[in-house]
This record gives C-alpha cells, structure tokens and sequence, in this order.
C-alpha cells in the first residue's frame, strides 16, 4: 500500500522491516556495507533482511540496526513482522545469519538456505544449543556463501518434539534438502 507524501513522492504506509531498513539506509545515503559496519553485522545480511530473504531477524540484530541508525523500528513494522513469522502452538521462526558470532543460545531445530532461498540442510540441537550446532557446522567443506547464505530456527525446548519436527521437515524435504538427506526414504 502506497501514499503520497507532501513532496509528491511515494511513500510505503505500512513497510515490511526489510522495506523500512532499505528504506532508513537509503534516507542517510549509506551503501549495505557501511549499514553492516556501523551495526556489526555482515552485510550479506543486511541485503537478504532488505530482499525480504530473512523477514523475521532475531531481537539482537534489530537492536544493532536500531543502534546504527540511530531510530527504532516502527511499532506496526514491528507487529506485523512478529506476526507473520508466529507458528501458533510453537512459537516464532527466526531468521539468523549463520556466520554471525552471535548465534541463537537455544534449543530448536534450524535451516539453511542457499542463495536461492532453497532449503538445503535441516538440523536439531535438542541436547545443547543451535549455537554450538552451527559452531560445528563452520568445518565443513559445504558450510560458505553461497551454499549456504542464510538460515532460520525455532526454538522448541521439548526434546522428542524436536526430533519429530526435525524428521517431519528432512522427509518433507526427500531430496530437496540437498547437503541432508538422512531418514529420507529413496
């Protein structure tokens, strides 16, 4: 939904965060990279918050943009973006950059996703935290951009719920989940 502002330009009414942070780093003339300095983050992730790619980034990056820019999210941009990722029952999924340090300190299950948006891996960390699974990830051969480019979890605490979601998706996946492919029936 567009509306026209008093200078006749247009101006999106209720943006979507990756519009309103576009829209932020655009107002103070900054490119993605010098947004990703000031705010301490990579500025891989900065253009798939801005493509829409990672519509729901965890509260600490919001914070760091916040920070950098000097303003706060819009409550409506806030609501909405909160609300669409919601998954009643479980909880939000969030979006997160997989080569952050900052990773999630939870338990859930996650995905990796490659340049493309495609689904390219599904894991589970039901023991101990998405932190240290993806810390275990950075050895692998497989684990850089573009292959994976970014990723998003859910934090599920209960540990046989987080195996079955975990089975549910790589099924679901069969071959699509291209790096794995475990208990996926051929």
């Amino acid at each position: 939904m567009e509306t026209e502002n008093l200078n006749g330009s247009d101006v999106i009414a209720d943006p979507s965060f990756g519009e309103w942070l576009r829209g932020e780093r655009a107002r103070r003339e900054w490119t993605q990279q010098e947004l990703a300095g000031k705010a301490g983050i990579s500025q891989p992730h900065v253009a798939n918050l801005e493509s829409g790619r990672s519509g729901n980034p965890r509260p600490g990056t919001v914070r760091k943009l916040e920070a950098a820019l000097g303003i706060n999210v819009p409550d409506l941009v806030a609501r909405d973006t909160e609300e669409a990722a919601e998954i009643v029952g479980l909880g939000a999924l969030v979006d997160f950059d997989p080569y952050d340090p900052d990773l999630p300190d939870v338990a859930g299950v996650y995905g990796f996703y490659d340049i493309s948006d495609r689904p390219i891996y599904v894991g589970r960390s039901s023991r101990g935290t998405i932190a240290g699974r993806v810390r275990n990830h950075n050895e692998k051969f497989w684990f850089k951009r573009p292959i994976v480019n970014n990723a998003a979890y859910i934090q599920i605490d209960d540990e046989a719920l987080c195996v079955q979601l975990e089975q549910v998706l790589i099924k679901f996946l069969k071959s699509n989940a291209v790096l794995n492919k475990q208990l996926v029936n051929r």
